[in-house]
């Protein structure tokens, strides 16, 4: 490999994304379009629109790996990888915690197993690569682009601070804040999520080279897109469990604007 040539995705690393993002393709398609086949092989207690909800993170995972194996190198690349290794890593303290209090079991060993592979695999790969840019990855980039920018910033802030009190204060969370009534590993995992994203966002927000812009969006729309679509397919739950209608709206509001914003990114991108 050249030294003036950016480092590209290895084939370890292609490997590794390929496979990932084809178990959550298959986990995330079932879980979203046939939740009552899955509900009893999640760790703990769910119910449907939780499901539904697990398969748009699984689905936004697999988005997730196709965008960074479109962008070939490995410095627009790293930030998804980082994005799976959090969420992933985050996902499985809350499943061994749960293990732990349970006493464990087939069915929650093998996911924290899963969960855990995943997170490791992201991990290694960006020790193996490393995060600091060398002489050749320094991409060109044509300034700031202000819009991304302050969409990114927003988004960052937002979610940063309801994933923080997720994860944290749970409890907390489901009385004031989350739309309906959800266990506490299950907001937790949302929060690995919101978690994860805020790292991609606050990144991005940092960029000027449009291909690392560019490389966190997929995620940043199927998510939320299909989080909206879930609350529409069971927006009865919502309308009896929600603490209030300010707060179904202000959550409808922040996955509309960030879905609507990413998309907005993502095709306007193409001119710049």
């Amino acid at each position: 490999m050249s030294s003036k040539r950016p480092v590209e995705l290895g084939r370890d690393v292609r490997l590794f994304l390929l496979f990932l993002s084809e178990i959550n393709l298959v986990m995330g398609a079932l879980f979203f379009v046939y939740p009552g086949l899955v509900i009893d092989l999640w760790p703990w207690q769910v119910k449907a629109l939780a499901v539904r909800f697990i398969g748009a993170i699984f689905l936004a995972i697999a988005f997730g790996c196709w965008s960074a194996l479109r962008a070939k190198i490995w410095q627009r690349a790293k930030i998804l990888v980082l994005v799976g290794g959090t969420f992933f890593g985050i996902t499985s303290i809350v499943s061994i915690v749960l293990a732990v209090s349970h006493n464990g079991g087939y069915v929650i060993s093998a996911w924290t197993g899963y969960f855990l592979i995943a997170s490791l695999g992201n991990f290694c790969l960006l020790y193996r690569y490393g995060w600091p840019r060398k002489p050749q990855d320094r991409l060109g980039g044509s300034g700031p682009w202000r819009t991304a920018r302050w969409f990114f910033r927003i988004q960052t802030v937002v979610v940063g601070i309801f994933g923080i009190m997720m994860l944290l204060l749970p409890d907390v969370a489901q009385h004031q804040f989350w739309p309906w009534s959800v266990l506490t590993p299950t907001l937790q995992m949302f929060a690995g999520l919101f978690l994860a994203t805020c790292l991609a966002t606050g990144w991005a927000s940092l960029q000027t080279d449009i291909g690392r812009i560019r490389v966190p969006l997929p995620l940043d729309v199927i998510f939320p897109s299909l989080a909206l679509l879930a609350v529409g397919i069971h927006w009865d739950v919502i309308s009896s469990q929600s603490p209030s209608a300010l707060v179904t709206g202000v959550w409808v509001f922040i996955y509309a604007f960030v879905a609507i914003g990413s998309a907005f990114l993502f095709f306007f991108s193409r001119k710049k």
